[in-house]
Order: C-alpha cells, then structure tokens, then sequence
C-alpha cells in the first residue's frame, strides 16, 4: 500500500461517520478521487458516486458502506447520566467500561460507558445479558441541566478512534466495517485513472448498510448496473473458539474472501477465481446460501436483476471497537477488481 492509500485509509478509519451521518467520510472520499474520475456526485440519499467512462456499452459498479456502528443519545436523567440508542446492530455486554466520543454541534466531547465496581454488584452467579437500556454514558455531569448544557438527546456517539498497527500488516480500528470496502472501491478508481475502458465503472461509497440498506438500493437503481460487486468485511475463524464448522476456514492475511450462494451470479464469480489463480492473487471462499449481509442483499434483484458478486476482507472481532483486519488481504482485493474492471468488455457472457 503505497503513502498516499494508506493516509487516505487512515483518515477513513478515523473519521465518525455512524449510520445515516456519513458525510464526513464522503468529504474524505471525495478529496481523495477529485482527480480520478470522469464524474463525481451526492445523491438525496448522500450516496457518493463517482464514475470513469468506458467506450462499451458494459456498467459496473463496485461498492462498500461508509456506515459504522454507533449510537444517538435517546434520553438524559436527572443525575446527567446518557442512555442510548444504536445505530446497528452489536453486543451491550461488550460496552462497559468503553471510551467514546460524543457529537454535539460537530466538536468530541469525551464519555464513558459506565460500569459499577465488582464490589457493588447485587446477587451471585454470572452476570447478567445486558440490554442497550443497561448501559449508561458518563460525562463527568453533576446533574440534567449540566448535561444539557453539553450534549442532547439526537447527538451521535462513536466508539474513540484509535488506529493501531498491531504487526507488519495487521492493524486495528473501530471502522473496518467497512470503511474498508470505500477504500477498496476507491482504490480501484484511482488505479485506473489513466487506464481507457470497454466498460463504464462506478465507485459507490453506500449510506445506511448497517440499519436501513438504502444507499446500495438507490444507488444501483439509478446506475442500473450489469455487475455490482459488494466490497464487505466478513468474519474469521482464526480466534480462539470459533467453530469451523460454521463459518468455514477464513484467516486474516488468507487473501479477500468470496462468497458463493445464492444470491450471487455464478459467472461474476467463476471469472473472480480464474482471474485470481492467473495473477496469483491467494482468495478464500465463504458460503452464503440465502442473504449474505452485505449491500449485495439490496442489489441483485434491482430492476431487472444485477450479477452481483462479494467479496470480502475477513475481519476478527466484527462490529466493537477493536477490528482487525489485515492490511495485504486490502491490497490483494484492490489488484483483483482493478484487473476485473479493467479486463471487462461488452462480450462477457452473464446469461444463465
């Protein structure tokens, strides 16, 4: 990964951008391709497309959420202690004891997520499954109006950013999921930039993957695609406990992971796998046999239909505040789909 993708990847991962508040991360995108792309704008939805023009009749579209988990404040009690709301779906138990940042009038204010001593906790036995109305937001408030004067009830919250480089490759963040996809579609443009095409390509910076779908739903029907290409995270089974059997053999630095089901178009796939083994390119398989959890669920049917393909950058410890993906797995993604756009022309075979 060269400086200029790294820092644009960086800024990315760093950026808040919960679900239905993305548009500082369309800032950072947009920034990054100005001089890429043929054409570049925002739909209603805040969708950021921008697209190279091929000489073909041929349209692809490759796409990754620039949603990330997060949460509004829902209600403030009269001690100033914040009960929230998420924005996607998680696990409260994960949260105590969490740093976050709180949102209010575009400036971080810092919170904690509280959690009471072991000496304070009534009854025996394990502890129980907390419920988000469990979990409660820290300011430091001596009470209501103190907090008032602060955040407000509507005011988004992100877990702290932090980007971390674990190894060599591995790095940690709170919004691999799936910042990482933007930067794979994003990263595509930007290889192609000088290159001519048979076949016009979009890169979609999709809206709201995590609670409503609608970026990927309004953003193909509007490009009406022949391909679409979902650019997701997905889960590995490199961690102590995951069951094999389940989520099958997936590992960080394995290479990007392509999903087969039936959602996606066998074709798209087949010429994903030939292209991969001729340039050497290691690809894992995962099998999703109805919806596979990705904007792809939001396109294949589209109109009159979508090939739709997903590939994925499997990701340890989905949806908290310390995921891992593996930065060569993003690199191998990257020089798979530029080579597949690059490579597309009106002759390629999509019937059934």
């Amino acid at each position: 990964m060269n400086k200029t993708n790294k820092k644009y990847l960086y800024k990315l991962l760093e950026v808040a951008s919960p679900s239905g508040f993305e548009s500082k991360a369309q800032e950072i995108t947009r920034e990054y391709l100005k001089d890429s792309a043929d054409e570049m704008y925002s739909d209603i939805n805040g969708n950021l497309i921008a697209m190279k023009e091929g000489s073909g009749n041929r349209k692809i579209m490759i796409v990754g959420h620039a949603d990330e988990i997060g949460f509004m404040i829902n209600y403030i009690d009269e001690s100033g202690y914040l009960y929230l709301k998420s924005l996607g779906g998680l696990d409260p138990n994960l949260l105590p004891g969490l740093r976050v940042d709180i949102w209010h009038d575009g400036k971080p204010l810092r919170g904690i997520i509280g959690k009471n001593a072991p000496h304070m906790s009534r009854g025996g036995g394990d502890a129980p499954k907390l419920k988000m109305e469990d979990i409660w937001v820290d300011i430091g408030a001596k009470d209501k109006e103190d907090a008032q004067k602060r955040v407000a009830v509507g005011d988004i919250i992100t877990f702290c950013s932090q980007i971390e480089e674990l190894s060599e490759n591995a790095i940690v963040s709170k919004a691999t999921d799936n910042k990482v996809g933007v930067y794979v579609a994003a990263a595509v443009m930007k290889a192609l930039a000088k290159t001519d095409l048979k076949a016009s390509y979009y890169a979609v910076s999709s809206v709201g993957e995590e609670t409503t779908m609608k970026g990927a739903r309004t953003s193909s029907y509007q490009i009406e695609p022949d391909i679409a290409i979902a650019v997701d995270v997905t889960f590995t089974s490199d961690v102590p406990g995951a069951d094999k059997r389940k989520f099958g053999d997936i590992k960080l630095g394995g290479g990007p992971t392509l999903a087969l089901g039936a959602a996606v178009h066998p074709k798209v796939n087949s010429a994903l796998q030939e292209l991969a083994k001729e340039l050497k390119i290691p690809l894992q398989i995962e099998i999703a046999p109805g919806a596979t959890g990705t904007d792809a669920d939001a396109i294949h049917s589209q109109k009159a239909g979508v090939a739709t393909a997903v590939l994925s950058i499997p990701n340890r410890y989905m949806h908290s505040p310390i995921e891992i993906i593996d930065i060569r797995d993003l690199d191998n993604a990257v020089k798979l789909l530029t080579e597949f756009v690059k490579r597309l022309d009106d002759d390629f075979d999509l019937s059934r």
